[in-house]
């Protein structure tokens, strides 16, 4: 029984030099060949007595299947580092957080996210003199995605955040970061934006309900004039009736605007 494994790797470097790529063929536990991208004349190479005895085009012919193999590995890596931003240094993204304490204090929280390498600085300073003593610092973490995370806190006086400031050092960045805390933009809340529109709401509730009322007002009052002035007439027809013809029947006779202007006739129906 024999087995035959062919066995290329392409093994990456912390550095940022070309990563090495060999490739080596067993027969069971015997080595047979044995290719080492980083040899002074890199292809492939006898490790078997009987194997010496290939013809030179046979390793001419793995030589070239060797090479090709390297470059696709190659490629592979390249864009295996790109998809974990380790191709080259990523420099951080970094702001300041604010964490309102009691008695008048305030926790100001430098964050830097998402570089590599590892090594960063992180420091507070008040005045340009550095604040080491008084800082609580984090370990380093890697944040899963083949980037690191880290931060910086200070407790600060109430209403003196912006006298401090954090610094950022990482190779990633053409020049060191400073930030310091800004404060929000005023914007208004959702209660308080509920809380004027119910009041809106309220007072549009209570004009629709005033007006309806002297509407209602307005109406009822023309209504009573109207019986007002007709009972009026009857009483003034009926005097001048009773004064001249006890027996006879009235007719009240109104034109349009008698209401409003007063003007009506009594008539007697024989």
């Amino acid at each position: 029984w024999e087995e035959v494994r062919v066995s290329p790797r392409a093994a990456p470097r912390l550095t940022l030099v070309a990563p090495r790529f060999i490739s080596v063929a067993y027969v069971d536990d015997t080595q047979l060949v044995l290719y080492d991208s980083d040899a002074e004349n890199p292809r492939y190479e006898p490790r078997a007595p009987w194997v010496e005895q290939e013809e030179p085009e046979f390793w001419e012919r793995e030589t070239h299947g060797a090479k090709r193999d390297e470059r696709i590995f190659r490629e592979s890596l390249r864009i295996l580092l790109g998809y974990y931003n380790q191709s080259e240094g990523d420099p951080p993204k970094a702001y300041v957080t604010h964490h309102i304490r009691s008695e008048g204090e305030v926790t100001l929280r430098c964050w830097a996210l998402g570089f590599y390498p590892a090594d960063i600085t992180l420091t507070w300073q008040l005045n340009g003199e550095e604040l080491t003593q008084d800082m609580e610092l984090v370990e380093t973490r890697p944040a899963g995605d083949g980037t690191f995370q880290k931060w910086a806190a200070m407790v600060v006086p109430l209403g003196k955040e912006q006298k401090y400031t954090c610094h950022v050092h990482h190779e990633g960045l053409p020049e060191p970061l400073t930030l310091r805390w800004e404060p929000p933009p005023f914007t208004v809340s959702n209660n308080a934006l509920i809380a004027v529109l119910v009041v809106f709401g309220a007072v549009a509730i209570i004009v629709a309900v005033v007006a309806f009322v002297m509407k209602r007002r307005r109406n009822t009052g023309r209504k009573g004039q109207g019986l007002s002035f007709l009972s009026a007439c009857f009483r003034v027809c009926s005097a001048h009736q009773w004064g001249t013809q006890p027996h006879s029947t009235l007719l009240l006779s109104l034109t349009g605007s008698a209401v409003s202007s007063g003007n009506f006739q009594c008539q007697d129906l024989p």
